[in-house]
């Protein structure tokens, strides 16, 4: 995590806040520029009539008032940066709010003091404007990561009547749920920037205008790292104040933004204006550090981010040095962030973790298709035998068990595995324990194996592959779309999309069992809401293994979607787990999910919507949203 100067520093999130240290706002610093002092700072004291008096603060001037995040202070850089932008355009009461005391430390005990600060800022702005007067149609509070929560706070104590306030990236970890972050009634109107969502900053919607450049998340042009992205957000700021050449654009949902592929109506980003409103999801490109406007603002830290493998090697040193260790065992994905880390521990059908490199270029001499597909059909006539249907083969089909009158149930197995792999029996057999059907595993095991990207580029011709056998099967021998459900684990979840897709949407439901993230965000061969008549995902993995955005028309998310599912200690069991819930489901149909009111509901399971329930055999289901359930931690959970 970075310091208001963007120097990483490694954090242990699980470490206890240190009560003993606990600190409120009461060590507040506010310091006065104005540009009769633009540079020297002046000490208002709250309560110290005197130091106002003394001062060049002018009640006729509009008041900006900037909050620094953890492990910063009033003199870090993104103040200065934020300040001398304000004073390039006109002359205000610029107050720097130093808490450098309550950030510094433990990161869970300066997330602990942030509604103290919060609140005691408050106290001295309704002091300040109270006795030496202003107006808060003039105010204009700005917090950066966890000063972003501060001002949420000073907003809400001072009964929600700041004109303005601007959330630069608001820090995200440890503030999923916490009612103490910063929301949309914090003040008049309440904006958020997005630069490294999901990482060190909150992706979610929350404010009344969110802003999405270059799609919200890391990386940032011109960043190789969340710290960078992270900090991005302040530079992007100053730039607006300075040049107010951001315009965004409308987006119809956070998918739209994620992507950048926004085209509704403009809304500017950042600036300085007291009477800005505005409201929903907003999309723009920028350009990175080095290039126009943009350059002349921010440095690069050439120490940590001008070579990645350096900065690798010492994240590594560090995290020795702390006595942490540097996450080897198999299956341990705690160290993994996307876009950042180059390997990742993956499981095969078995859930055997192997050892993948993500940047490993894909091996265009072995990229394969569906070509080699074979289709293994079980029945309870063949209940764990299968027979081979070849396309284009009548014979394989008129010789065996295949039944048109019976609905058909599609297996697809994720990376490295084959249709003996373990999910596939798993599921097969809960089934053939609830009905008789045309149970059709589907082995892509040659184009499955090897380089992890080599297989990605291989599930667009694996699924159409698909798709073209049962059109063909279904146009020569009988059956109906309407008794056709498509089931796909990580890799075959977008495999199983790809079918659909193929098919003209004509499946009556398809299940992605935690679809792979890796390589996927932004990949238009996704799974997507659209492949079929009715789709579901199943989210045990989400943001490692597996995606955790909604991508279909009912998302569930056990135990809050992601790792560490109960029972499991590595994403590479709470990824296998999706099968197994599924599995389940499919047999005691007893899993019953809780509609969200939004994504930050189902990350922390506070969902209590409409029931839907998740997984189950039955073709007729419909449903829509995002919903959060429990699950126990072991079978039949």
């Amino acid at each position: 995590m970075p310091d208001g100067d963007e120097v990483p520093h490694l954090v242990d999130l699980q470490q206890p806040a240190n009560e003993a240290e606990l600190r409120n706002g009461a060590n507040n610093q506010y310091w006065l520029y104005t540009r009769r002092n633009p540079t020297n700072h002046q000490l208002m004291r709250h309560n110290d009539a005197n130091s106002v008096r003394n001062s060049y603060y002018n009640s006729h001037l509009p008041i900006k008032v900037i909050v620094h995040g953890w492990n910063s202070k009033g003199s870090s850089s993104m103040n200065p940066k934020i300040r001398d932008a304000f004073f390039a355009i006109d002359d205000f009461n610029v107050i720097v709010v130093d808490w450098g005391r309550a950030a510094s430390g433990f990161y869970t005990t300066s997330v602990r003091a942030v509604p103290s600060v919060g609140q005691h800022l408050g106290h001295f702005l309704n002091w300040l404007i109270g006795n030496f007067g202003g107006n808060w149609s003039n105010v204009h509070l700005i917090g950066f990561s966890l000063g972003a929560h501060v001002v949420g706070n000073a907003g809400r104590t001072v009964g929600r009547r700041p004109a303005r306030i601007t959330g630069l990236d608001p820090a995200g970890p440890q503030w999923g749920g916490n009612r103490n972050a910063l929301n949309r009634n914090d003040g008049v109107y309440v904006e958020t920037i997005h630069t490294d969502g999901g990482l060190l900053g909150i992706f979610d919607p929350i404010a009344d205008a969110d802003f999405y450049p270059n799609g919200g998340r890391n990386s940032q042009p011109g960043c190789w790292n969340s710290v960078c992205s992270h900090g991005r957000a302040h530079g992007l700021f100053a730039a607006s104040i300075r040049y107010d050449h951001f315009i965004g654009r409308q987006c119809s949902n956070l998918n739209e933004a994620r992507n950048n592929r926004c085209n509704g109506r403009h809304h500017r980003m950042g600036n300085a204006y007291l009477d800005k409103r505005g409201y929903g999801l907003f999309g723009l490109s920028t350009g990175d550090r080095h290039n126009n406007k943009y350059k002349k603002l921010t440095s690069l830290n050439t120490v940590f981010l001008a070579d990645m493998k350096l900065f690798v090697a010492l994240s590594v040193l560090v995290a020795l040095a702390n006595g942490v260790t540097v996450p080897s065992t198999p299956g341990d994905n705690s160290h993994y962030v996307e876009g950042v880390s180059r390997y990742i521990w993956m499981p095969d059908g078995d859930g055997v973790p192997h050892l993948v490199d993500l940047q490993e270029p894909a091996n265009e001499a072995e990229l394969r298709n569906g070509a080699n597909n074979q289709y293994w059909l079980y029945t309870r006539r063949n209940p764990t035998n299968h027979q081979l249907l070849r396309h284009n083969d009548a014979n394989s089909v008129r010789n065996s068990n295949y039944n048109a009158r019976l609905h058909t149930k599609v297996i697809v197995h994720g990376w490295n595995s084959k249709g003996s792999s373990g999910m596939n029996p798993m599921i097969r057999d809960a089934f053939l324990a609830i009905g008789d059907f045309n149970v059709i595993v589907v082995d892509w095991g040659r184009a499955a194996s090897g380089i992890y990207s080599t297989s990605v580029r291989a599930v667009p011709g694996v699924g159409q592959h698909l798709g073209n056998f049962l059109n063909w099967l279904i146009g020569n021998f009988g059956g109906n779309w309407n008794n056709v459900h498509l089931i796909g684990f990580s890799l075959g979840a977008h495999v199983v999309g790809n079918a659909g897709r193929t098919v003209g949407r004509r499946p009556a439901r398809i299940t992605g069992l935690d679809p792979a993230g890796p390589q996927w965000g932004g990949n238009g061969n996704a799974l997507n809401r659209n492949d079929g008549v009715y789709v579901e995902t199943i989210h045990t993995d989400g943001g490692l293994l597996g995606i955790f955005d909604p991508i279909a028309d009912a998302d569930f998310y056990p135990n809050g979607g992601r790792n560490s599912q109960p029972g499991c200690m590595t994403s590479v069991c709470s990824h296998s787990r999706a099968y197994e819930l599924f599995a389940a489901s499919i047999r005691y149909d007893r899993f019953v999910g809780r509609q969200c009111s939004n994504l930050n509901e189902a990350r922390n399971n506070r969902c209590n919507g409409g029931q839907h329930r998740m997984g189950n055999a039955y073709l007729g289901k419909r449903g829509r949203g995002l919903f959060g359930l429990a699950t126990g931690g072991n079978w039949p959970f």
